[in-house]
């Protein structure tokens, strides 16, 4: 088949798209295509505050209407690199499960909130040694750029950490919990009836959003392969198993640190190989065409996806996983896909 390079949103967006399977874009992601056209934090719109949790070094954007926060911007950090947050979300528009990924986009930050940031760096105390490094690596960067800093912009709506999933103390999915057994080929068969709820996700009046067991474990199964093709070590140190919720009180998981990547090699990949066995079909006809179109035209579909490094390690990563989704079938069939 002939694959097609559509431009979305006037240009924002390219990505690579193919003429017997449509790449889906949400109403939320033209939105955000739309925004990144015109979008000036330095503007009197915003009002700027620095990140002061986490080990990343970064903004928070707020609405100066009311205070609501917006969205964050990070430059490159030791915890955040800004090219994987970028390709995790076009490889979730590519892959058709954008609903599951913050937005992220590269943004430069420059004029009057590149003075905030600067003057939020120099008077920052910090006390954790990773943020001591991120801020010194911060001053570097400012001496150098003084008129613009290059980073990530991303959007999310209100999360909630999910507990009991991550074993953080082995870095690595806890394997007693469900949602460990439904993606797993030989385990259960989460049922399409039969509804959830997810440890720690509540909303503030107390509600406990639910979804079918089905939904969830496809949902994860989908954000497993998105973290393999993105080479992300830093899903189960604690605090990125998330997940958000509609007015329904419909759950679902939400990928919204992507920064714990990196974007060349397949170290980070091996680990996955023994957390995910049961797949989404889409998705995978999906990375068949991602692995189509990277050994067709590599460079035309690693710009359309924001990738700045070799897509050789990215081609790598999907046939990989094409790899693992083969060995599954054959050893147990339909089951290893939802």
């Amino acid at each position: 088949m002939k694959s097609v390079f559509k431009i979305l949103a006037a240009g924002f967006l390219l990505f690579a798209a193919n003429t017997f399977a449509s790449t889906d874009m949400t109403d939320r992601d033209s939105k955000f295509a739309a925004l990144m056209q015109t979008l000036d934090i330095s503007s009197s719109e915003y009002t700027l505050e620095y990140k002061t949790h986490g080990t990343s070094v970064g903004m928070h954007v707020r609405l100066a209407v009311d205070d609501k926060k917006f969205g964050k911007w990070a430059p490159q950090n030791e915890a955040t690199d800004v090219e994987a947050q970028v390709v995790s979300y076009r490889l979730g528009l590519y892959l058709n499960m954008s609903y599951l990924v913050t937005p992220s986009e590269y943004y430069s930050v420059k004029d009057s909130a590149l003075e905030t940031f600067a003057n939020f760096v120099r008077n920052s105390s910090e006390k954790n040694s990773l943020r001591q490094k991120n801020r010194s690596r911060q001053l570097a960067v400012l001496a150098k750029n003084p008129s613009s800093i290059s980073g990530v912009f991303t959007q999310q709506p209100s999360t909630a950490e999910v507990l009991q999933i991550a074993d953080t103390s082995a870095n690595t999915i806890s394997s007693s919990n469900p949602i460990a057994r439904f993606i797993s080929a030989g385990g259960p068969v989460p049922s399409k009836t039969k509804k959830m709820s997810l440890a720690g996700v509540k909303t503030k009046t107390g509600e406990i959003p639910t979804e079918t067991e089905f939904e969830l474990a496809r949902q994860f199964s989908q954000i497993m392969v998105l973290d393999m093709l993105c080479g992300q070590w830093d899903r189960w140190s604690g605090g990125n198993v998330e997940a958000t919720w509609d007015k329904a009180l419909n759950v679902r998981f939400f990928a919204r640190d992507n920064g714990g990547a990196e974007m060349y090699g397949t170290s980070a990949i091996q680990k996955y190989l023994h957390i995910v066995s049961r797949f989404d079909r889409d998705q995978i006809t999906r990375v068949r065409q991602l692995a189509a179109d990277l050994s067709k035209s590599p460079s035309e579909t690693a710009s359309s996806l924001g990738l700045k490094s070799d897509p050789k390690s990215l081609l790598a990563r999907a046939k990989i996983v094409l790899q693992l989704v083969a060995q599954k079938e054959s050893e147990f069939g339909s089951a290893a896909y939802f």
